[in-house]
């Protein structure tokens, strides 16, 4: 999917000798533009260097599927989980393997194939065409320390976001021939996810239909977050019971109020006038795994938002806003070498193993050096040898040490940050797990 927002990219910034965009109206600017030269209504704001654009596409995701199956790849995930993070200054990388697995032959891997297309776009994709070009050329051309790109599509025909990101540094760095197109396609990020208010929406809906239906330590169980303090919901639900009397499903079809306000966090605002009674209930909705639990629940006696969250002003403005959550590089480059690191392996095929040969000879048998199975010890060279790379391309030296950890043996590597860029030579030097 990278390449049919990688292009888009490149044009804008050529043409993006236009006149500045003042930092002070950055967003505003970005919304006009939409809307003017392509009919979009969008959604913008800037949160500290990362410039977020919200936009709804019908139909994107099925068009974009369809690219991507038409390129005849398959691509198979290596038998890994892998994680990358990066805080107090160190990289922490875990990982778990379950599988047998192999280092990808790179004879083999796609051709780069994001080149012009003849044949006519869909609006979808022109959309996404139009946006992008949008987005490029206020961030390219404008005073504001920008550094990263969120592009948040919503297709309602799917009922999930498509979420694109990346560095605008490495956008002119490919225009001016420092990196490929290829190589653009490896640093950027594609997400999906289920709409995190509807989800939050839902959790609530079915906690309100079971009010009446459960013990409170079956609702507990069921809804509660695991970050959540049991003593203090239960008296807060128990209570909400009590007060709505068996009357809750009448409050499922009135309009309620929703904003995400953290990666993992939705509130939603449920007005009680349909019940007669004055107020709302504000719910704090956790999101885990495309699931909601409640993280907290307040009664509102009155229409006003408490202190602490009058600054997403009035819940009935909630739906013009939307969550821009700034990009971290540190964070955004443990991400990005997380994903280089599993498309450097793929499961081993057993069709193409030795044992294939049995089999007689209608299967031609590649040579069994390719096949040779790769190691725990391979990934974590791969790792960081990866990382080294990457953060030398970024020049980010703002962290102490790297930490790799099997999760399955617990055995550790350590790597300082200035013997980091020593895996980048021919012979880097030998890899020693910890105790």
């Amino acid at each position: 999917m990278k390449r049919w927002i990688v292009l888009p990219l490149l044009v804008a910034f050529a043409a993006s000798c236009a006149p500045s965009y003042p930092k002070e109206r950055l967003a505003e600017s970005l919304v006009t533009l939409c809307q003017r030269e392509y009919g979009l209504p969008v959604k913008a704001q800037v949160s500290k260097t990362t410039l977020g654009v919200f936009v709804t596409i019908p139909g994107l995701l099925s068009e974009l599927m369809r690219q991507v199956g038409s390129s005849g790849a398959e691509n198979l995930p290596p038998p890994i989980f892998l994680e990358g993070i990066y805080q107090d200054k160190k990289f922490d990388f875990r990982f778990l393997t379950h599988g047998t697995f192999i280092r990808v032959d790179k004879d083999q891997q796609p051709k780069d194939n994001s080149g012009p297309n003849d044949r006519k776009k869909s609006k979808a994709l022109t959309d996404l065409d139009h946006v992008s070009t949008a987005l490029n050329r206020i961030a390219l051309s404008t005073d504001a320390p920008l550094e990263f790109y969120l592009l948040t599509i919503r297709d309602p025909q799917a009922n999930l976001d498509i979420l694109f990101s990346g560095h605008l540094f490495d956008i002119k760095k490919v225009l001016y021939y420092g990196i490929s197109r290829g190589e653009l396609q490896r640093r950027s990020h594609v997400v999906l996810r289920h709409p995190p208010e509807e989800v939050a929406q839902e959790t609530v809906q079915n906690l309100l239909k079971d009010l009446h239906q459960q013990t409170i330590l079956q609702l507990l169980s069921r809804y509660a977050a695991h970050s959540a303090k049991f003593g203090e919901l239960l008296p807060k639900i128990l209570q909400l019971t009590i007060e709505l009397q068996g009357k809750a499903a009448m409050l499922a079809g009135q309009e309620w109020f929703l904003r995400q306000m953290e990666r993992d966090q939705v509130l939603v605002y449920v007005p009680l006038s349909a019940l007669d009674l004055s107020g709302a209930v504000l719910f704090t909705v956790q999101l885990k795994e495309n699931q909601g639990f409640i993280l907290e629940l307040e009664r509102l006696e009155t229409r006003q938002l408490p202190d602490r969250l009058k600054k997403f002003g009035p819940p009935s403005t909630w739906k013009d806003s939307f969550y821009c959550e700034p990009i971290d590089l540190g964070q955004f480059l443990s991400e990005q070498i997380t994903r280089r690191v599993l498309a450097e392996f793929q499961p081993l095929n057993e069709e193409e193993g030795p044992a294939a040969a049995q089999k007689g000879p209608q299967k031609k048998v590649p040579a069994v050096k390719k096949n040779k199975l790769a190691t725990e010890e391979d990934l974590t060279r791969v790792l960081v040898e990866t990382s080294a790379y990457v953060l030398k391309s970024y020049k980010f030296n703002d962290f102490q040490e790297m930490i790799v950890t099997d999760a399955a043996t617990g055995s550790h590597w350590k790597v300082s940050s200035k013997d980091v860029p020593l895996y980048l030579r021919r012979d880097p030097p030998s890899l020693k797990s910890l105790p």
